[in-house]
């Protein structure tokens, strides 16, 4: 575990019912239940929902409305989804009412930003009331993050998803999404980047921060999300609700391969990073201040050896550092 500077007070309660009640206090997380969507509705959606986009619940609302001629299956995972997402937004608005008592109890003098918390959790663990602990449960701040779904990523920085999403102490302030889109536009007007074989990155510094890359697919010269890369959002959601992340900010940054012009390409990945965006923050409630999102095309490609390979297409869920 990291030593952590910044951690929503929220976490405290997700540490100590974790370890309470180890194996009943596991619940469903967004990456299963998009995943299930997406295998049962992909049908139904690529026939009524060609058009809509993941985000603002809009695919559950399409389906909803096309109630009468979708699937059974589909039917039931829509409505799951749905139910899911009510649990949980309404759970999060309750946590620290209904955990107050026990925080009180339990970690006096712990705020936002402490130190100690891992002191307190270690020795509050066993001590959680039970309402607390399903409050927790059913925000979600405990659903297993489970990476070994197969065609999901390209890559891991670490062999653990959240490891490599940990470790970083200071707020990295070269690299910001408003910063990397201007260093993006300079490089399609500059002509030692011209060519596309073996171009240098843009920046050496975003591939050392704490990250995971996600292969997502999307429709064809579109930023919509195909139904078979639903779990990989979800499992986007599930990692930033965990308790080790509740206190850090993140980038979004879409990349394409080296086919068709670096300025489409360019235009394409901010949309495609976008529309992910839009989904974390409506329907899976993560605040917008926690992440922003950057396209930079094919200006930092993966493979630049290998400039049209499909492992160039890609998205990274970066760690800037600690919320402000």
């Amino acid at each position: 575990m990291a030593n952590l500077k910044i951690i929503h007070i929220a976490t405290i309660a997700a540490w100590l019912c974790a370890s309470a009640h180890p194996s009943s206090a596991q619940s469903i997380g967004y990456a299963d239940a998009l995943g299930v969507l997406g295998k049962n509705c992909g049908r139904d959606i690529e026939k009524f929902c060609k058009t809509v986009n993941l985000g603002g619940g809009r695919v559950t609302q399409c389906l909803a409305q096309n109630e009468a001629a979708v699937s059974g299956s589909c039917k039931a995972s829509y409505v799951q989804m749905e139910a899911l997402l009510t649990t949980r937004a309404r759970a999060r608005a309750l946590v620290l009412q209904v955990c107050d008592v026990d925080i009180r109890r339990l970690c006096p003098g712990v705020q936002p930003g402490d130190g100690n918390l891992m002191e307190c959790f270690y020795k509050a663990k066993r001590n959680v009331s039970p309402q607390c602990q399903k409050t927790v449960a059913d925000a979600g701040f405990e659903a297993t993050v489970d990476a070994s779904a197969p065609t999901t990523q390209v890559a891991l920085s670490s062999t653990d998803l959240i490891n490599s999403l940990q470790g970083v102490e200071q707020v990295s302030r070269t690299i910001t999404a408003a910063g990397l889109r201007q260093m993006a536009q300079q490089s399609l007007h500059d002509p030692s980047r011209a060519e596309r074989m073996n171009r240098a990155p843009l920046t050496d510094q975003l591939d050392k921060l704490a990250q995971l890359t996600i292969a997502i697919q999307f429709d064809f010269n579109s930023a919509r999300i195909r139904p078979d890369s639903f779990r990989a959002v979800g499992l986007m959601a599930d990692a930033l609700y965990h308790p080790y992340l509740q206190g850090y900010r993140f980038l979004i940054v879409g990349h394409t391969d080296g086919k068709g012009s670096r300025e489409y390409n360019l235009k394409l990945s901010q949309q495609r990073a976008d529309a992910i965006r839009d989904a974390l923050i409506n329907p899976f409630g993560i605040s917008p201040t926690r992440i922003e999102s950057v396209g930079l095309g094919e200006e930092q490609l993966l493979k630049p050896a290998a400039p049209d390979a499909a492992e160039n297409r890609r998205v990274q869920l970066v760690n800037i550092g600690p919320g402000r």
